[in-house]
């Protein structure tokens, strides 16, 4: 049976009628929110698995009673079926069985495409709760338009990955009268530790996806940078992207301009973004002095830096590790992610001279188990002896417990690196 005429244009015209009568001011695909989202939305790869482009069938920006802002970006199906894709576990299913953006689900099933917008706005944007809205419909025998619509909450707090808030018979709550009662609903959604350990787990499969992608790529396609580079390009992009908030802007790929101006040059400007954020964060001067050495070593190399058809192979890498690993610290798996790095960065290190200098760190899992046997708490002092890239630390941290660490410098090529990237 030869399936039926999709009615998106009805569904279409129905939503924003919805839009129009709670007296909002909405977008429409081709037009601008605004320039952060628009930008977003470009860089980000589109749900049709191609690069940028992504185009939401209509999007709105929110205030609630406390001028907290929030995106809303909302798609459009015209097939009965094509409301939602979940999974097994009833999350959205974005990724496939590989951990890779499932790009069939996202282009086919409204609430699917908004969910992958609003992680755009997640990873290139400043914007860290997002409402994601999936309407879709069919005609019925009587040839009467029946639609579905469906809300989920995306925010840092459930990784990117989303919960539902609810099924809606129309867009009312988004008016100016029941917003804030919607919000507030927003706010009462909690998920389990179970829950957000699963979350948390699913994002970091994804992450060693992309940290064995961004490793082929640079080392196949960006020649010259020695194993040790590769590591510390890393390192300086996630310090440099970080921002502290108020007080240092994250670095954007649009800042640097492949200059060949002294003191203008892609480095200069990565370093001096390095410099205002370890500054805010009080690091001791030693070990500052450290960290902008060694970066120094590989930031400010003239071959580096030296512009190739109007690009420098710094920004060309800085871009590469922002679009592949942006995501993970900007929706919080900042600490959990930095693990999976650096025992990524270790497969990228030359360990065939010497075989004693093997390289295991400790699963999070251990590691919890060796705080809960500790029986740690908000009042302890944790003294570690070997620190390493203090996983156990981080995990005593999310804890809240005070810490206090000291640590042998390990014997392995790479100790300059445990000596501050932990931090």
């Amino acid at each position: 049976m030869a399936q039926k005429k999709s009615v998106e244009p009805n569904i279409v015209d129905l939503g924003n009628s919805m839009l129009k009568e709670a007296g909002l001011d909405y977008k429409l695909e081709q037009e601008s929110l605004n320039n952060e989202i628009d930008k977003a939305l470009n860089e980000y790869a589109s749900k049709n698995g191609g690069s940028g482009g992504n185009r939401p069938d209509a999007k709105l920006l929110l205030d609630d009673i406390n001028q907290d802002r929030y995106p809303v970006l909302i798609e459009y199906k015209g097939y009965k079926n094509r409301l939602e894709k979940l999974n097994k576990d009833g999350q959205v299913d974005n990724t496939n069985s590989k951990n890779e953006p499932n790009y069939k689900n996202i282009n086919s099933y409204a609430v699917n495409g908004a969910v992958h917008y609003a992680n755009a706005i997640l990873h290139y944007t400043s914007y860290t709760n997002v409402i994601a809205i999936g309407m879709t419909g069919f005609k019925n025998d009587l040839g009467e338009l029946e639609h579905k619509i469906a809300v989920y909450y995306v925010s840092k707090s459930n990784y990117g990955i989303g919960q539902k808030v609810g099924d809606y018979p129309d867009l009312s709550f988004l008016n100016s009268r029941n917003f804030d009662q919607f919000i507030k609903k927003v706010k009462e959604l909690n998920l389990t530790p179970e829950e957000i350990e699963e979350l948390r787990a699913q994002r970091e499969k994804e992450i060693n996806t992309s940290l064995v992608r961004l490793n082929n790529d640079i080392y196949q396609n960006e020649k010259g940078l020695a194993e040790n580079d590769r590591v510390y390009l890393v390192a300086a992009t996630i310090i440099a992207t970080l921002g502290v908030p108020g007080k240092v802007s994250p670095l954007e790929k649009s800042d640097l301009h492949s200059l060949t101006e002294i003191n203008n040059r892609d480095g200069d400007i990565l370093m001096r973004k390095i410099e205002a954020f370890l500054n805010e964060k009080k690091l001791p001067q030693s070990k500052r002095d450290l960290i902008i050495r060694t970066l120094k070593n590989t930031l400010m190399t003239d071959n580096i830096n030296r512009p190739v058809n109007g690009e420098s192979q710094l920004k060309r890498v800085f871009s590469k590790i922002v679009d592949d690993l942006g995501i993970y610290y900007k929706i919080g798996l900042t600490t959990d992610f930095t693990g999976k790095l650096f025992n990524e960065m270790y497969s990228w290190l030359g360990f065939t001279q010497d075989k004693l200098n093997d390289v295991v760190l400790t699963p999070s899992y251990v590691a919890k188990l060796l705080v809960k046997l500790a029986r740690v708490d908000r009042n302890s002092y944790v003294w570690d002896f070997a620190t390493g890239f203090r996983v156990i630390i981080v995990i005593e941290a999310n804890s809240y417990v005070n810490i206090k660490s000291s640590r042998l410098l390990p014997k392995f090529k790479t100790q300059k690196i445990n000596s501050w990237c932990a931090a």
